[in-house]
């Protein structure tokens, strides 16, 4: 009744009480629900009362649409929702038409494609004949929906539906990419931009999971296609400078990114032949252009050179280290691969990710300063490879893993530089911090190339250093201490590990240094070779620094 649903979105909690008992006793009526649909795209209802049907409405789908479940809805009741929420793309308030996308990916689930065949025919009819560009990708954006959730299942039977499915309209949606992108470029408005981004998630969604050989079912041309797109929309992209447009541009370049991703770890041979086109892509993303995108954008680029420098298919040296057969399809990727990490552009990324990514931001010198013990658990915690630090951090060690002979003597070089740079300027002393920091990152492929005994001694007088930025280097110092007296350090020198670790634990320093030095002397006590005699005369100025620094510390990490 119509008191019953202004009762629904009262104010009042006696009514809206009220008003929940009164659906409950409906929801396992015949014709409930269908009703429940019909107000949520109905123009004469306030908007409040089609919000509160369309809720009611997803939750009534999940509680009785399978046929199991207890007052399960009859066959009429679910055929009529099923007709009536075709319609949802013409619902234009956001909130009602979020809700009822739901409910679209809800049906969908247990119905499509079997109890729901017209669901993707009727909506490919919508978009090329609706009255509106809106209207479009709101259809679009419910064909996403389906086809992102069916490709989530996991059952055998589910697989090969999609597979199927995809078998089916992959052609059709390919086109619906082609078309928009075709407008796009030849009148560059945002109104196209949008629905080729949804377009080409879901065939991201498709190329990912919906087949098994891509090479049988996609033409050579068309991940070429994608990439040639993608290279001039990256340079149609560096001409803007409205954010908004920015902003959608990056989103539609991400999703290209995801593609070759996906595309690459699955299909590693199938992607061999775009290597090249690949490679040049990512290098503009993460490197050339990368001061005017989005950070997560050029942080799954750097993904996507790592995924194709670690391949082993690109990769003869792999291949014959682990007693594979080496196909000449794999030598010619190899050679590709090599020609263009050249020596030049390996030094070149390196250099960037190093001044660039690793350099600690004036963010997290502020955090410092304000949340020192959030900041120190920040910089050892595990973050996405969306987070530009750890991208970098993936992508250099990756890269020197896999050019070791080239990568490593030019770190040590860097190395050996720092000696030289002015500690009393503040972007120096963040340079050497970020070169230091790849001696953490890198330590076992650096294993061969840096006499830690010898630099040991330079670390300690570096670290009595007084400047205005000494708690800087000093922290990164006392990491790199940490991190090699468990791997190369010589068992003589682990007493002065001790005491620089304990000199630095003294409350006159910093938080962040105190709990750096902490971790290093944990690292110390905890390695296989610790032998402890030798650190029995530290024990008690151990105990009662840790004391003193557990009463200051507040944060259950620390």
């Amino acid at each position: 009744s119509h008191a019953s649903r202004n009762a629904a979105c009262s104010s009042d909690y006696a009514q809206v009480k009220q008003a929940e008992g009164l659906i409950l006793k409906m929801e396992t009526k015949p014709g409930f629900h269908p009703i429940l649909a019909e107000m949520s795209l109905a123009s004469n209802v306030p908007i409040d009362m089609k919000r509160m049907a369309a809720i009611c409405l997803k939750n009534g789908v999940t509680k009785f649409w399978r046929s199991m479940s207890p007052n399960a809805l009859c066959k009429e009741d679910k055929d009529r929702i099923k007709e009536i929420i075709l319609g949802c793309h013409a619902e234009e308030k956001k909130e009602v038409y979020d809700q009822l996308l739901e409910v679209v990916g809800k049906i969908s689930r247990y119905d499509f494609p079997k109890n729901w065949p017209n669901f993707i025919p009727t909506l490919l009819q919508v978009i090329e004949g609706a009255p509106s560009e809106e209207h479009k990708v709101r259809a679009l954006t419910m064909i996403y929906k389906v086809v992102k959730m069916l490709s989530t299942k996991r059952l055998s039977a589910d697989k090969r539906s999609f597979r199927e499915t995809t078998e089916a309209i992959f052609p059709l949606i390919g086109s619906l990419w082609e078309n928009y992108l075709r407008m796009f470029n030849s009148q560059p408005i945002l109104t196209y931009l949008q629905p080729c981004c949804i377009s080409l998630k879901i065939i991201r969604s498709m190329l990912t999971y919906g087949f098994e050989d891509i090479s049988v079912h996609l033409p050579k041309t068309c991940l070429e296609g994608i990439l040639n797109m993608a290279v001039s929309q990256l340079e149609h992209r560096l001409t803007i400078s409205e954010q908004s447009v920015c902003q959608l541009y990056d989103k539609y370049l991400l999703v290209i990114i995801k593609i070759l991703i996906n595309v690459q770890e699955k299909f590693t041979e199938f992607f061999g032949q775009y290597i090249v086109l690949a490679l040049e892509f990512a290098y503009k993303v993460g490197f050339q252009f990368a001061e005017l995108l989005e950070m997560r954008l050029v942080a799954r680029a750097l993904h996507l050179l790592s995924g194709i420098m670690l391949c082993e298919t690109y990769d003869v040296f792999k291949l014959n280290n682990r007693g594979k057969n080496v196909s000449s399809v794999s030598i010619k990727f190899t050679e590709n691969r090599n020609s263009f990490f050249t020596d030049e552009r390996l030094k070149d990324m390196c250099v960037k990710c190093i001044s660039k990514y690793l350099k600690l931001s004036e963010f997290e010198l502020r955090n410092w300063q304000e949340s020192p013990e959030e900041f120190a658990f920040e910089e050892t915690r595990h973050v996405s490879l969306f987070n530009i630090k750890a991208a970098s951090e993936h992508f250099l060690l990756n890269m020197t893993a896999t050019f070791q002979d080239i990568v490593c003597p030019y770190v040590v070089e860097l190395i050996k530089e720092c000696s030289q740079h002015d500690r009393s300027n503040l972007e120096t002393v963040l340079m050497i911090d970020s070169i230091y920091s790849v001696t953490v990152i890198c330590s076992y492929d650096l294993f061969d190339h840096i006499d830690i005994d010898g630099w040991f001694s330079t670390l300690v007088e570096e670290l009595s250093q007084e400047s205005p930025y000494s708690s800087i280097l000093r922290r990164r110092i006392l990491e790199v201490i940490g991190r090699w007296v468990t791997i190369k350090l010589s068992q003589d020198k682990h007493p002065a590990v001790y005491e620089v670790c304990l000199q630095y634990m003294a409350a006159s320093q910093d938080l962040v240094v105190r709990l750096t030095a902490a971790s290093a002397l944990k690292a110390a006590v905890s390695d296989f070779a610790f032998y402890p005699p030798s650190y029995s005369p530290y024990l008690d100025v151990t105990m009662q620094l840790l004391y003193a620094l557990l009463r200051e510390v507040e944060e259950c990490e620390s």
